[in-house]
């Protein structure tokens, strides 16, 4: 299965790992005889890419479209059930490495994750 994932409406090279985390924000309590209780506030979802060496070119392209001065953005992903679904989402951390090649800039250890709103 081809994987098409587009931020902003762009699509982005395809990472080396890509993985989707669902979870569950909730508020939890307690009655006064103890009893634990929890109210669903939100069930979310967390994209992270992981690219194991890119190009400064294709790096460049994917930061400026999570790091700019848009906070929130829309993310197109493949999900369990083969169809592309989207999110509105900020960004995480970005943490890079530099990686010189003869042929150019490269970056590895590129990992960053999508959070939706």
């Amino acid at each position: 299965m081809r994987r098409t994932i587009k931020i902003d409406g762009t699509q982005v090279k395809n990472p080396h790992d890509f993985k989707v985390e669902r979870f569950n924000l909730t508020k939890a309590g307690r009655t006064s005889s103890g009893l634990m209780t929890m109210e669903l506030i939100a069930k979310k979802r967390k994209l992270t890419f992981t690219y194991e060496v890119i190009s400064g070119k294709d790096l460049d392209s994917i930061l400026s479209l999570i790091d700019s001065s848009k906070m929130f953005f829309p993310v197109e992903y493949p999900d369990v059930d083969g169809k592309q679904h989207t999110i509105t989402a900020y960004a995480g951390s970005i943490p890079y490495e530099h990686f010189r090649r003869d042929s150019g800039e490269y970056w590895r250890g590129v990992s960053f994750s999508l959070i939706e709103q």
